[in-house]
């Protein structure tokens, strides 16, 4: 696995009349895409001062190059006497959730669902719709059969391969939730189906703190079905969430940035207000755990229910240098951008943890939205060492004329490519012998042998294909349709 670059400064922070920094911070649940040339950014404002507790609203940016932002003055929502602001969907609530509706009359093409708070009783979880992104509607109450909660920034697309929407959002397992006995009590993700965005089904779990996790620390109490239920049991890791998308086509592999909060060990007591999907608001005296830190975790799917945990489990996207703006808190925004031959990670980042603590290394509170940039392609790759290393694939077929390698050689690594028939016997002029050194960094490094046949002449064919590598990063290989002269 490799993680992206994190860029130290953020591209967005409260920085407008209504975002005064002292008083307002960025929440973890914002979305970003990149739509006819523009970066579009929905971000989560709340505020607490003292003319208003508790504010919360949208606020909506955009860039052209995806690093320079603007807020332009939408004059949609009134807000201070003023709709000189850049607000697109007000009221308190959990952020937003933003994707397009492929299915959609073009008056509801944008959708949203959050939760949203009332003062007199729980959550609800509710959907908006937009022709634009920037006039939004509310589109109805989403009401899910089974309990276990969506008090998190929940993903939903339309999915070709199922050929349903999918949604992936919260899973507590809780006896207050009817979902588990005793004293459990921890979060998960779970998954459901629906043909029309209202009756959600065949719902699954899809990441959860699982025994090896469970494993990493020693904490109490321990889960017990059959104790009482409080106080609650711990585990070391919650997935709060998790940013889902196909990568990178309609027929590609699920890709998951789960949410990972860290709490192992003991800090202090504290009285807290709990507003969830059950019947009421309610005051919980609870522990406070350290060190309350999120990272996002990455695991892909082949059918978007059973997922693989990459790298070894180490985070793909961690808190920035303490004094920082993300030195507590990155939650990682779905869908990454594709810009160029990278793909753009946007996240939002706190320096303030989970319970409230304030990095003590920075001068106040601190938030913003963050950019991480990984290569195309560049989620893992298979990675030779000083003495070399090869990798023979399974019997393929492929289309095309050209081949291309996603490939880092560094300055002294290499790469050679051999064709083999489907027994493994080298083909002759693909041989090992006749294949010529491929050195570089690129996306798309172009294959030869000395020879200079192309491989278009064994397109649709049965072969293994060889990689023989020094010293060198090999993301992925391509075929693609190059000249006449690569056949």
């Amino acid at each position: 696995m490799n993680t992206p670059y994190v860029c130290p400064d953020p591209v967005l922070r409260p920085d407008t009349p209504l975002e005064d920094p002292t008083t307002t911070h960025y929440g973890p649940y914002s979305s970003a895409m990149k739509v006819d040339g523009k970066v579009r950014v929905w971000y989560h404002v709340n505020r607490i001062d003292d003319r208003a507790l508790d504010q919360a609203w949208v606020g909506y940016a955009e860039s052209d190059d995806g690093v320079h932002f603007e807020k332009p003055e939408l004059g949609l929502v009134e807000e201070e006497g003023s709709t000189a602001n850049n607000i697109v969907i007000p009221s308190k609530l959990g952020g937003c959730s933003i994707w397009i509706d492929p299915n959609a009359p073009p008056e509801e093409r944008y959708k949203n669902q959050t939760k949203v708070y009332n003062p007199d009783v729980a959550m609800q979880f509710h959907a908006h719709s937009s022709p634009d992104g920037l006039k939004w509607n509310f589109l109805r109450r989403i009401q899910l059969e089974k309990r276990g909660g969506w008090d998190t920034q929940s993903i939903v697309f339309w999915d070709p391969s199922v050929g349903r929407y999918v949604l992936y959002t919260r899973h507590w397992f809780a006896k207050r939730h009817t979902t588990a006995e005793g004293n459990e009590n921890f979060r998960t993700v779970r998954r459901l189906e629906s043909d029309d965005l209202i009756h959600w089904e065949n719902q699954k779990i899809v990441m959860w703190p699982d025994e090896v996790d469970r494993s990493t620390y020693d904490v109490t109490p321990a889960l017990d079905s059959l104790g009482p239920d409080q106080p609650y049991g711990r585990v070391p890791v919650d997935y709060y969430g998790a940013a889902v998308f196909k990568y990178p086509d309609d027929q590609g592999v699920y890709v998951m940035l789960a949410q990972a909060n860290w709490a192992f060990f003991n800090r202090e007591r504290t009285v807290t207000t709990v507003r969830d999907d059950l019947e009421v608001a309610r005051e919980e005296t609870q522990e406070v755990y350290g060190p309350s830190r999120f990272d996002a975790r990455l695991s892909v799917s082949r059918d978007g229910i059973h997922f693989q945990r990459c790298g070894g489990r180490r985070p793909f996207l961690s808190p920035g240098p303490e004094g920082s703006f993300s030195s507590r808190t990155v939650w990682a925004m779905p869908n990454p951008v594709p810009i160029g031959d990278e793909l753009w990670f946007y996240f939002t980042g706190a320096n303030r943890d989970h319970d409230g603590f304030v990095d003590p290394a920075a001068e106040g509170r601190l938030s913003g939205i963050g950019r991480a940039i990984l290569r195309l392609d560049g989620f893992v790759s298979a990675d030779a060492g000083y003495d070399g290393g090869e990798i023979v694939t399974p019997v393929v077929r492929f289309e095309g004329n050209r081949m291309e390698l996603n490939v880092d050689t560094g300055g002294g690594g290499s790469a050679k490519v051999e064709f083999q028939d489907a027994y493994g016997t080298p083909i002759e002029g693909y041989a090992e012998r006749d294949g010529v050194f491929v050195c570089g960094n690129s996306v798309r490094m172009p294959v030869s042998w000395a020879n200079g046949p192309g491989v278009g002449r064994l397109a649709g064919k049965s072969i293994r294909i060889r990689f023989i590598l020094q010293d060198c990063k090999l993301y992925a290989f391509q075929f693609t349709k190059g000249s006449p002269a690569d056949s």
